[in-house]
Formats: C-alpha cells, structure tokens, sequence
C-alpha cells in the first residue's frame, strides 16, 4: 500500500486514543469513517457538562454547610475537587462544538506526516519519527491517568475498609472521593451509589483532564514534524546546475577585466525554482492556519488551565505534605504538575523550531534566480520573520516564561498556606 493510501486509524497509538477517548468524544468516531458514535455515548458526551456543572455546585454547598466543622487540609480537599469539577465541565463542553470535532478530523485527514510520507525520503522519516513519540507519549498518558484516578478513589476505600472491617473502629465518618449535598440530599444515606458515581466521576475529570492534552500534544508534535521538514526544504534548496558567462569587459566600469562566471538558473530551472517556492510557502500556509485554528479552540482552556494551576498546584502541594496521603494525591500531583510542564515546554520547543524557519530560508539561493523568484523569494522571507506561538485566549503566550511565574507563584502559595495550617 503506498502512502497516499494509508489511513492513519491503522497505527498502533491511534487505535489506542480511539478506544481511551472515544466515548467521550474527545476522539471523535467518524474522523477516518461516517459512522455514526452509539447512542449512549451520544448522551453521555452531551449530558457530562450539565451534572458535572451540578457537582460543582453540590461540592461549594457542602463547603458552606460544613466549613466550620472541617480541618484545614479537608477543606483543601473539597476546594481542589470543586476546581476539578469546574476544569472538567468547561472541557467536557469542547467534544460538543462542531469547530473542535472539524480540528481533530482536519489532523486525521490532512495534517497527519501519513498524508505527506510519499513526497520524499525525509518526509516518511519525519513521520516515523513523529510516530513513534506520538506512541511513547500516548501509552505513558493513559498509564498515569488510570493509575491516578485508581489511587485518587482506593484510597478513601481502603481507609473506610480498614476502619469499619478491621479495626471496628466507633463513630467512623465514612469516607468518600468527592464530597458534595445539596438539599434533602446527604451522601451518607446512599454510599453504595454515591461511591460508584464518584468513580464515573472520577474517570471522566481524568479523561477530560488528560484526553483532551493528549489530543492537543499529537497536534503539536504533527506541527513539529512539519516545521522540520519546511526547515529541511528551504536548507535543501537545489542550486544552478551550470554555470553562466557574463560579458562584463565591454562594461566602462570593468573595462579590459576579464569576464566572470556565475552560477545562476536557466529558464527551466527557474520554472522549477518558481514550483518550489510555492510549495514551501503553501507549506508554511499550511502551518499557520492550523496553529491559528488551535489558538481558536484551545486558547480558552489553556487560559483556565493557568488560573486552575494557580490554585490546584499549591492544594496539592499542602495535601501531600500530610505523609499519609501522599498515595492518594502524589498521581494527581504528578498529572496536573507533569500537564503544566509538558504543555509549556510543548509550545516553546514549537515557537522555538518555527523561529528557526528565517535562518533556514536564507539558505534558498534567491541570487541565482530570475527577477520573478527573487520577488517570490522576499514575500517567503518576509512571512518567516514571526514567531509562531500558541496564546491563551490571545493574551498570554503559551511557553516556558508563563510555567516558571506559575511555579514561583505555586510555591509561595504553598508556603503560605503552610504557615496556615501550622
């Protein structure tokens, strides 16, 4: 099967974010085919921004009945799962857009390096390249994300067993997850349930949480391989293959010198020349409208994302220094801590290989061309002068900067709240 023919539904890490991400609509089902997502999760995908939206307020309700009888590292508890809640009712809302589902299938069906691996040698082994990250990446994200949803929950489970069961232990609160009540609503009277829902709960802030990053990171590193191999053509670019004589002796400047040799493009090769260029600026099109198109969508999660670090790096932070909760928290930590890093550093290597792109034109040999090219040439060169950059709602710029301001802001916080609790 040539390349051209090749679906990218057939590699390995694909099928894996069909099957992770396909309920939830995160991957949506008729990228590659026109059938239709089953019912259930046509509901569950519409419905998850509505009761988690009712969580959040269950969760700040049970955080005004209970706020004087809770301790500090509780109520920390209840606001870090009530910002979850939030986070993960904005981004559920994100699989409901036809704009987001038009973006994922835009990558599927025309960005994917797949579609691109028959132009040349470099081509397939960007997209090999590509691949293979894209695979490491994608098996590494599902790991973590089961494994902290699983501690998350086993770990009130665990106590509630070794309290109740074991140690028969008087007066025991059971434990739970997530907390939350409303009016003529208490969890207590209906554990069994409320337990099972806090799991469902659970695996869809974790989906959200990472499904949606990891959809995101396969865009950026799609990006990445195409900045590569527009950087490879404008370094590559072929030379005169003959040299031209220039009569410059009858010249009254040059008078009596001798006449020199140039290397400069014949009417054929500047035909060439003229298809090249025109690839390469298409090609440079190409990755500008599809960073612009994620800017459009993902511009106001990342926004949210900042605000949600602010405040759920430094509760974090304060829940695992209690030593016997570091089970429980220490996943999530290492999810919403690893999802700042990987986001900042993602988009920073990607402004960082798009900034390299004005080095790379001035390799093409605009000298050598005719009067037409050199024009075309300068438009190219002038286009590859800006940066390509990612901004959270157009403001903020999505890089290594706004991380470590976070970061000093998250551990001031933390210090802070420390001396709290002390």
């Amino acid at each position: 099967m040539s390349a051209v023919d090749q679906n990218p539904s057939t590699l390995n890490y694909i099928k894996t974010v069909e099957n992770f991400l396909g309920a939830s609509g995160i991957w949506p089902s008729n990228i590659f085919s026109d059938k239709l997502q089953p019912l259930v999760f046509r509901v569950h995908k519409q419905t998850l921004p509505y009761h988690t939206m009712l969580i959040v307020i269950g969760g700040l309700h049970y955080l005004s009945d209970n706020f004087h009888r809770m301790s500090f590292l509780d109520m920390g508890h209840i606001i870090l799962s009530t910002f979850l809640a939030m986070v993960t009712a904005m981004r559920s809302v994100v699989p409901n857009l036809k704009v987001y589902a038009a973006l994922v299938t835009k990558l599927g069906r025309e960005i994917h390096l797949m579609h691109f691996a028959h132009k040349g040698p470099y081509y397939e082994e960007m997209n090999k390249m590509v691949d293979k990250a894209s695979y490491i990446y994608t098996k590494i994200i599902v790991v973590i994300m089961y494994l902290a949803m699983l501690m998350f929950n086993f770990a009130p489970m665990y106590n509630n067993a070794k309290n109740v069961l074991i140690s028969k232990t008087e007066n025991y609160t059971m434990e739970f997850a997530l907390y939350y009540s409303y009016p003529g609503f208490k969890p207590l009277n209906y554990f069994p349930t409320t337990t099972l829902y806090n799991f469902y709960l659970s695996y869809n802030c974790g989906i959200m949480l990472c499904g949606l990053d990891l959809v995101l990171f396969l865009m950026i590193f799609q990006l990445i391989g195409h900045v590569y191999i527009l950087r490879h053509n404008l370094e590559n670019f072929p030379s005169p293959k003959n040299k031209v004589v220039l009569n410059i002796g009858d010249l009254p400047r040059y008078k009596n010198k001798e006449n020199c040799m140039v290397e400069m493009f014949d009417a054929k090769e500047n035909e060439e020349v003229r298809v090249r260029l025109a690839e390469c600026i298409e090609h440079h099109k190409i990755i500008i409208r599809f960073t612009d198109e994620i800017s459009i969508v993902f511009g106001p999660i990342l926004a949210f994302n900042y605000m949600f670090h602010m405040v759920g790096c430094c509760l974090l932070l304060l829940e695992c220094s209690a030593g016997n909760q570091i089970i429980r928290y220490g996943p999530l930590t290492t999810v919403v801590f690893g999802q700042l890093i990987q986001i900042s550093v993602m988009f920073e290597m990607l402004g960082a290989e798009t900034e390299k792109l004005k080095d790379s034109a001035y390799f093409v040999p605009w000298e050598c061309m005719n009067t037409s090219n050199r024009r075309t040439a300068h438009i190219m060169l002038h286009k590859m002068q800006d940066k390509i950059s990612i901004k959270a709602l157009g403001l903020a710029a999505v890089g290594v900067n706004t991380m470590m301001g976070i970061l000093k802001t998250t551990f001031s916080y933390y210090a802070f709240l420390q001396t709290m609790n002390d």
